[in-house]
Formats: C-alpha cells, structure tokens, sequence
C-alpha cells in the first residue's frame, strides 16, 4: 500500500483490529496503538504525506525504544491475521537497504536490519 497515493483506512484497521487513536486526514497523519498478552505496546504512527513512521515500543506505559523512519514510500501487509507488516526505507537506494517488520498478535515483535547491498 502506497502511502502517498493509495493509503487504506480500511486495511489498517483490519491489520491493527483497532481504530486509530489519532486520525488527522489534512495533515495526513495516522496513529494506531496495540496491547499484547504480555503487557508490551506498540504505538505505530504515520504520516502519508512526508513518507515517515514513527514506533514507540512501551512495557507498563514506559517507553522503551523509538524509532523513527523518513523516506518510507509504502507498507506491506504480509498476515493481516497476525498483524503483520513491513516497510523498507529509501527503497530507491541501491547501496544500502534498511527493512523493518512487525508482528502485533500473539507477541508484539519488530525485526529490522540496515545492511550493504554489495560489497
């Protein structure tokens, strides 16, 4: 889903099973907000028009980590069951390659690698 031009409201919710705790369409900003089983948080905001997303991993209401990403055209849904997705940053640079993925059900999990796509 591209963010720009083809974002999804519908798919969203269907990947989160919550609505967004702040939806500003004229800023083009989203943020979503799931709990796990285990306690841990998973604040996801986006905003479409500047290409950026924001994660807040929080454990009993304390922030964890943060990461922010510029430069993120589009999301992928891999299993809208187990709410999990991906994004790459910079997908137009051919010298290094940053991929994240999340899963939010059963665990809240995040995966991501910035790595040299040759050597």
């Amino acid at each position: 889903m591209k963010l720009r031009e083809k974002f999804d409201e519908l798919a969203m919710l269907e990947l989160f099973y919550a609505e967004p705790v702040i939806a500003n369409r004229a800023d083009g900003y989203w943020c979503y907000e799931v709990t796990d089983s285990s306690g841990i948080s998973l604040r996801f905001g986006m905003d479409v028009i500047q290409e950026s997303v924001q994660i807040d991993l929080k454990i009993s209401n304390l922030s964890v980590v943060t990461l922010s990403f510029e430069m993120v055209e589009a999301i992928e849904i891999i299993d809208a069951d187990k709410g999990k997705f991906a994004f790459a940053v910079a997908p137009k640079n051919q010298e290094i390659k940053t991929q994240v993925q999340v899963e939010l059900r059963p665990q809240i999990k995040i995966e991501g690698a910035t790595l040299k796509s040759s050597y």
